[in-house]
């Protein structure tokens, strides 16, 4: 079974470099692709300079479009059976690759969430607000769901590309080109019935300076996550 990595990438000259070459030192077995969303840094350069293949938006959308890109790019080359989403910062790590797969190879997954907050995962260096905001917010959209997640928020999935291929689902959508998509897929991955399972993971943000620890605005970031189930819920978007 084959699958993609998808790496977002967002100016990060200052961390790319470390966490591309932790990922050089994984045995994953999978494809990978950076995807650069208009980044003015050297951050797509140094990915470039490793030998990884970069596609870059000209100007900055948002991860959700960096992620449909590379959901695009795995649909149009063929043979991957999902897609493995990253972020290029370093907090989270190459070596728990194998734990968010592992359900997936062994056929008893078809959407695997990342938590740092289920028995064995860890949140290190994460502030105050998120660690007490994440897990209400989580809480909330479960009960939306149908289903309990401990950190629906956290960005390190792994998904079967059938989900997103289902005729219920339509990712040409500019509205999802923040955080929206990523929450848009997980639920059309509820409803859809998908087998879903959530792995302990680590997300670190100990290496990261204050500055750089999150790109999410207060407000409308957690808006842009919160609105797809709303909004989908209340069938004003499909």
């Amino acid at each position: 079974m084959t699958g993609l990595l998808i790496v977002v990438n967002y100016e990060q000259e200052l961390e790319i470099g470390r966490f591309l070459d932790d990922l050089s030192r994984v045995d994953h077995g999978l494809d990978i692709v950076i995807v650069d969303d208009g980044s003015r840094d050297r951050s797509p350069a140094i990915a470039t300079e490793r030998g990884y293949a970069v596609l870059r938006h000209a100007t900055n959308r948002g991860v959700g479009a960096a992620i449909r890109t590379g959901i695009a790019h795995a649909l149009a080359k063929g043979g991957h059976e999902f897609v493995v989403i990253m972020s290029s910062n370093g907090k989270m790590r190459p070596a728990e690759i194998s734990t968010v797969i592992a359900p997936i190879l062994e056929d008893r997954a078809d959407y695997v969430q990342g938590s740092r907050f289920s028995t064995g995962g860890r949140a290190l260096a994460l502030s105050m607000f998120r660690s007490a905001a994440i897990p209400a917010y989580s809480l909330f959209a479960s009960a939306l769901l149908g289903r309990r997640f401990t950190d629906i928020t956290c960005g390190f999935r792994a998904y079967r590309l059938w989900i997103v291929r289902h005729p219920a689902v339509n990712l040409q959508q500019d509205w999802l080109d923040r955080y929206e998509a990523e929450l848009y897929i997980h639920y059309y991955a509820c409803r859809l019935g998908a087998r879903i399972v959530e792995v302990p993971v680590t997300i670190d943000y100990s290496h990261l300076s204050a500055g750089r620890k999150s790109k999410m605005k207060p407000v409308s970031g957690w808006w842009s996550l919160l609105r797809p189930i709303l909004l989908l819920r209340a069938g004003l978007r499909r």
